[in-house]
């Protein structure tokens, strides 16, 4: 028996833990979002400072997201990373004594980096240990892994007596998750046969910028990552004023759109399929998920209704993401290479745009003497997902490829 073929392939190790890191790090984020109306009073929060709260964890991705990537394509992902988990770590457990809107908003940043860092990176890293149609499987896990982490932060609220036990619950996990790290994370080991090469970072820049696929993917994935995003942190506050749900019943009802997302992830490579129109198949997707925004939360009362309706939001919002994602490694001209430096650009204008434009331009239109005005707030996101539409007719035709 060839040994060779039957070696197991540590990148499955890897792929585990870093599914693990980001699900933690959604996990403590969207536990904002389950206990919103809890925060906002005992904080005396405008719909702003929530927002901003909610979304803090976005911020590292502004900043560090192209900064991560560079650092790994030069020094390698087990150091970088690290140090990345190892924040995130203290931003979970810290966030257990805040009481007041600046120290949480400085924890919710900390719980960031580790999701930025591997967002920008996992394309890369799982290049490295997979074959390019593994890959594709493997940023599938990587996203259901994310949307576990949303679903589970929204959904498991009722488990606990309070957000103070809700948040202990996350920093006892955030530790747990740090050992696993430290023990199981390791660079892929390169043979006699390869040269590692030292990437410079100054020409990293000039050919990740000069990639019309680089710009095309960042640019659709702000659009459609920042819409789902500030539905997510807006929705159970919507249901719960606009709808009558109980917080409880809002959180649940809420994990619909990214369990509907998660399940995406896998079933849209076969949706694909189906399609004999790459731009055919955006155009459905994106119609699915911008009516979704717009009516699916406010069609009915019936909570059971309202999460089918979510669910099939979710898929049309984000199922087409670990397509989307894979390109630039798949694009010769990047490839793994400068893999982390293309997915740090990416991510730097996916989750600028997930928090400047929900915080800076919809919550301020939308906040009304009386509260918040859910259905303006909703159908602009809605007129993101179409903007999106528009955006993904000219990315890489891969049916074409094929």
């Amino acid at each position: 028996m060839n040994k060779k073929n039957t070696k197991f392939n540590y990148g499955w190790v890897i792929l585990t833990i870093l599914c693990l890191g980001l699900a933690l790090a959604n996990y403590s984020q969207y536990q904002v979002s389950a206990f919103g109306t809890q925060i906002t009073a005992e904080m005396n929060l405008t719909a702003t400072q929530f927002s901003t709260i909610a979304t803090g964890p976005l911020i590292p991705g502004i900043f560090l997201s192209l900064v991560s990537g560079l650092l790994v394509d030069k020094f390698g992902a087990r150091k970088i990373l690290t140090i990345s988990v190892i924040i995130t770590c203290l931003g979970a457990v810290m966030r257990v004594f805040t009481t007041s809107f600046l120290p949480m908003y400085l924890c919710m940043i900390c719980i960031g980096v580790c999701a930025t860092f591997l967002n920008a990176n996992t394309p890369k890293i799982l290049g490295q240990w997979f074959s390019p149609t593994t890959m594709s499987l493997g940023m599938s896990f990587f996203l259901a892994a994310s949307n576990i982490g949303i679903t589970l932060g929204q959904g498991t609220s009722s488990l606990y007596s309070g957000m103070k036990g809700a948040f202990i619950g996350s920093a006892v996990m955030a530790v747990i998750i740090l050992l696993l790290w430290l023990f199981l994370m390791r660079e892929r080991p390169v043979a006699q046969s390869e040269t590692e090469e030292k990437v410079s970072i100054i020409e990293g820049l000039k050919v990740v910028v000069k990639s019309k696929t680089v710009w095309l993917v960042a640019v659709t994935l702000f659009l459609s990552a920042g819409s789902m995003t500030s539905l997510s942190n807006f929705l159970p506050q919507a249901l719960h004023a606009e709808q009558g749900f109980s917080e409880a019943t809002a959180s649940v009802v809420t994990m619909a759109l990214t369990f509907g997302s998660m399940v995406g992830c896998f079933i849209t490579p076969y949706i694909y399929k189906l399609f004999k129109s790459q731009k055919l198949f955006f155009i459905v997707y994106g119609i699915v998920g911008a009516l979704g925004y717009v009516f699916a939360w406010q069609l009915t009362s019936n909570p059971v209704i309202t999460f089918i309706l979510l669910f099939i939001t979710g898929i049309g919002c984000n199922g087409f993401a670990p397509m989307i994602m894979s390109m630039p490694v798949q694009d010769p001209k990047i490839g793994t290479k400068y893999g982390g430096t293309a997915g740090g650009f990416v991510a730097t204008v996916q989750l600028g745009g997930s928090v400047l434009i929900p915080t800076y331009v919809i919550a301020p239109i939308c906040q009304t003497a009386t509260g918040v005005n859910f259905q303006l707030m909703f159908g602009l996101f809605a007129v993101m997902m179409i903007v999106f539409i528009v955006c993904a007719m000219f990315l890489p035709n891969k049916k074409e490829a094929n």
